[in-house]
């Protein structure tokens, strides 16, 4: 490595002034005062929630095939709600902790105010989240809410940490703006999450069960999942395609306008305010004024299409297909048949066409540099820039993704229990494809032990060769 790409891996990423490096590339501040020991811990720290996210995925795309014939009878069952907090809390609340943890400090130049609690806080979260999911799994409520307790903590802990990074940027940045509103939706959501398994219980809570739920669905998938995700694409995205665009103040205001969607959503849902459909249509608006910036984006890039961007764009055609999905729900009773089919297509299109496009698409990029960023730390010798097994696996896990995602949904909704298991497993089979090989390449952060020379295993590298970038914290 030359000195002149080492110098420039510590430039702040800001579109207007470079695009041409990645967000894996900057430097972590550091606490005064810090050890190296405590260095190397918070560098690992991402990639604790990574392992953690990956094998919940694995496991998650494993289980969906055997389930379908609950999913088809009624959505609202207990190893359909454990199979879809596994997805939501354990690989995508995970992956999006462990990306912030890294990018926040990064990005704002700001070391967290609470590095010890940030350690405890991965450890609650995984604890709790898996006794829910496992309590869900068997009707056991009581323990269900108690982790669901936990879960509300922990993400207290990670509020205090990411807020005074984020918050001196507020109404500046879309990225911070945004993600600074979205950890308190997942606030609101880990809230209402935990006051409906209390209900179970105690059977204190005003309205309809489904109506209740969808609150809490809503406030968790569009104001703590995709809020996150159009604010860190409003970051990431420009150094991702070298594009030059400065982002106009439409972005700071689609952020706003899709938090008060959700918000209003959520409210009405829960029966505290009218006019549902209302609020649907500004998180419409929100999300398709999303699409046109990063198409413009796309338009304006200086790089050809990856895998990366592939996945995201991809992850649009699913999103654009959830919101006809959940269009047609206000309309479509949900204790219906027609409405449990369609139901179950919105989930699918929503948390595994939608949010997991993206984070795949971004993990390609962003978790081959975060292992070379603690081997460094570590000061373990360094990986070659290349990635074979890593490479060859992308062209297979889109296909496999997308197309068992579309059929998986397609079945849901046709009735075709045959054709939605199909889906299910080719869904499956690039689903551990994906965890195998991401798997093999964040274990480096683990051993210093590097491959062969020769050898076919992923080397931790960006997909865009011709750019050369390296990946590195």
């Amino acid at each position: 490595m030359n000195r002149h790409r080492s110098e420039r891996a510590r430039i702040d990423l800001d579109p207007k002034e470079t695009a041409s490096q990645t967000p894996a590339q900057e430097t972590e501040p550091v606490a005064e005062g810090s050890s190296n020991r405590d260095a190397v811990r918070m560098a690992r720290l991402p990639m604790h929630f990574f392992i953690s996210a990956v094998a919940l995925f694995g496991l998650g795309v494993s289980v969906i095939p055997w389930v379908l014939d609950d999913l088809a009878e009624f959505f609202y069952q207990p190893r359909i709600l454990a199979l879809t907090h596994t997805f939501t809390l354990g690989w995508i609340t995970s992956a999006i902790m462990g990306v912030m943890y890294r990018l926040v400090p990064a990005t704002t130049k700001r070391p967290l105010r609470f590095p010890r609690l940030a350690r405890w806080q991965f450890g609650l979260f995984i604890f709790s989240a898996t006794g829910l999911m496992a309590h869900m799994l068997i009707g056991a409520w009581p323990p269900t809410w108690m982790a669901a307790a936990v879960i509300v903590v922990t993400v207290i802990f990670f509020g205090m940490n990411m807020w005074p990074c984020l918050s001196p940027a507020w109404n500046r940045s879309p990225a911070e703006t945004g993600m600074s509103m979205s950890i308190g939706f997942l606030l609101l959501a880990a809230t209402l999450g935990f006051l409906l398994a209390l209900d179970k219980s105690l059977g204190f809570l005003p309205g309809n069960v489904i109506t209740n739920l969808a609150s809490h669905a809503h406030l968790a998938a569009l104001g703590w999942v995709s809020l996150t995700i159009c604010s860190v694409s409003y970051r990431m995205a420009p150094a991702f395609l070298l594009s030059e665009l400065t982002f106009p103040r439409v972005a700071i205001w689609q952020l706003y306008g899709l938090a008060a969607g959700v918000a209003g959503l959520a409210m009405s849902l829960l029966g505290w305010i009218p006019e549902a459909p209302i609020w649907s249509v500004v998180i419409l608006l929100a999300l398709l004024t999303y699409v046109g910036v990063l198409s413009t984006l796309v338009r304006k890039r200086r790089t050809p299409i990856d895998w990366t961007m592939r996945h995201a764009l991809a992850g649009i055609v699913c999103l654009l297909l959830a919101i006809g999905c959940g269009f047609s729900l206000l309309w479509i009773d949900p204790d219906s048949e027609l409405g449990n089919r369609v139901a179950g297509a919105y989930g699918v299109l929503g948390l595994l066409g939608w949010v997991t496009n993206l984070i795949i698409g971004m993990s390609f990029k962003l978790f081959p540099g975060f292992v070379v960023g603690v081997r460094e730390r570590r000061g373990w010798p360094k990986l070659a820039i290349a990635g074979p097994a890593l490479q060859r696996c992308r062209p297979l896990v889109f296909v496999s993704l997308n197309i068992g995602v579309l059929t998986l949904a397609g079945g849901l909704v046709a009735a075709q229990i045959p054709v939605a298991r199909l889906g299910a497993i080719v869904l499956a089979m690039g689903g551990l494809l994906y965890v195998a090989v991401m798997g093999h390449t964040l274990s480096y952060a683990y051993r210093a032990a590097a491959p062969p020379a020769g050898d076919n295993t992923p080397r931790l590298v960006s997909d865009d060769s011709q750019g050369g970038n390296d990946l590195r914290s």
